[in-house]
């Protein structure tokens, strides 16, 4: 009967043991695998939702790539609008033809000393003052042309009309008005600085 009893707490004994060690085992070992295990697939998760993005991104560059060409046109474009010197002799000779195109004679062009714009602070403007010769239409076409033909950023801030006396001259076609304008073209300096101004 001791036998017996002694066997048996041999075999609770065994099998409190072995109940320990799956138990040791499952915690020490099986469960920190599982662990690593459900990080890797959180990370494998993240890295194709990453994946995904970046392909998205790919995409987007190569779209903007193939419109590279239109890009740098506007950019180019908005450059000349906005030089970063004064550009004043190129804009002259650009009020000389757009004169000629539309009838008009550009006389008396005035340049004065760039002024600091609060906004953007980067941007500088050159008042002008011009005066123009030619009928009611072709000045209007003038006009035109000034505010939205030309590559130049300008504002006419000012158009004073008034008619011209008769001459004896031939050059100067029945009805002709002449007319004073104030304009302001616009500079983007790039080291902030004022554009420098031609001498007159």
């Amino acid at each position: 009967m001791g036998t017996r009893h002694a066997d048996r707490i041999w075999m609770i004994g065994g099998a409190a043991v072995v109940a320990l060690l799956v138990l040791a085992g499952w915690y020490l070992l099986i469960r920190p695998q599982y662990t690593a295990t459900d990080d890797v697939h959180t990370q494998t998760g993240e890295t194709q939702v990453q994946l995904v993005t970046l392909r998205k991104r790919i995409t987007e560059l190569k779209k903007q790539q193939a419109n590279l060409g239109t890009i740098e046109a506007a950019l180019m474009k908005k450059q000349k609008a906005l030089p970063a010197d004064s550009g004043v002799p190129a804009f002259l000779r650009q009020l000389q033809a757009d004169g000629t195109a539309t009838g008009v004679d550009v006389t008396g062009v005035s340049v004065g000393g760039p002024a600091r714009l609060a906004n953007p602070a980067a941007v500088w403007s050159l008042p002008i003052t011009l005066t123009a010769k030619g009928t009611a239409a072709s000045l209007a076409s003038f006009l035109t042309t000034l505010q939205t033909g030309q590559a130049r950023a300008v504002l006419i801030e000012k158009a004073n009309l008034t008619p011209l006396a008769d001459t004896a001259d031939s050059s100067t076609p029945t009805g002709s008005l002449t007319m004073s304008i104030s304009l302001k073209a616009f500079v983007a300096t790039t080291s902030g600085t004022a554009p420098m101004v031609p001498a007159k």
